[in-house]
């Protein structure tokens, strides 16, 4: 039974989602809806529950701001949200869960499975951290990933990444210290991620770094050499791709 509590500044929209999430019959136990988010804060401090779906957009008291009045937590956090797609950049950067709104029930299905998955079920405070960080206006990069590891959430510096490969549901990270991360995501999440930083999906089971990028081989049907001594397999198109890419910044 996942215990469940739903804050939203707009009581319809509590209802809504309560209404959704019984009926998708996933032993949901709805412990209580709350609609002033100033007032939840000593309610949340004290209440015996799992999973805290918290609406970001509230006046006065905002999701980030109702959060930043823990010093740790007890539970997890679905954010529900209208931010645009740039903003999601920054959620999965901080290895984040949440729900567009309109919340669809396919969404919502999707996000309770993934949870029930998660071998660490509690908010950590550099997950905030940095997706706050990634959600100020800025024309920087992002810089750091928080990686839900079965520890926890490990967070790394971006540009040490080498490359990323596909483990069905999972994802293997390599990084420049030799370091080696499975973690919970698909490389099609990870890719979502990363692409604004400058990787690259260059085969159906392979991100890489172009920065760790040693030698682009045509013979033996393609493949890439990284820094890491390994070869990583990559389509025609993608190999083209790359190899336009660095001719280009020999020409400038």
């Amino acid at each position: 039974m996942i215990r469940a509590i739903l804050i939203d500044d707009e009581k319809p929209a509590t209802e809504l989602l309560e209404m959704k999430l019984r009926r998708l019959n996933m032993d949901v136990e709805i412990v209580a809806k709350l609609n002033q988010p100033e007032a939840a804060v000593e309610y949340l401090r004290t209440a015996v529950f799992d999973l805290l779906f918290l609406d970001i957009e509230m006046p006065r008291l905002n999701g980030f701001d109702l959060l930043a009045q823990f010093d740790t937590y007890h539970f997890d956090v679905i954010f529900t949200t209208a931010y645009d797609q740039y903003a999601i950049r920054a959620f999965r950067v901080s290895a984040l869960s949440y729900l567009l709104k309109p919340i669809e029930e396919h969404d919502l299905r999707e996000a309770l499975s993934r949870w029930q998955k998660k071998q660490t079920k509690q908010l950590q405070v550099p997950q905030i951290q940095a997706l706050q960080a990634n959600l100020q206006p800025s024309s920087l990069p992002q810089t750091r990933l928080a990686l839900p590891t079965q520890e926890g959430h490990e967070i790394i510096e971006i540009k040490q990444i080498i490359r990323c490969m596909a483990d069905a549901s999972y994802t293997h990270f390599y990084l420049e210290n030799g370091q080696k991360l499975l973690i919970c995501r698909t490389l099609k999440e990870v890719e979502q991620a990363l692409e604004s930083s400058g990787f690259v999906r260059v085969h159906q089971s392979h991100v890489i770094n172009p920065a760790y990028l040693k030698k682009i081989v045509k013979q033996e049907g393609g493949y890439l050499l990284m820094a890491d001594g390994v070869q990583v397999p990559v389509t025609k198109q993608k190999r083209d791709w790359l190899v336009e890419q660095f001719i280009g910044l020999n020409k400038n």
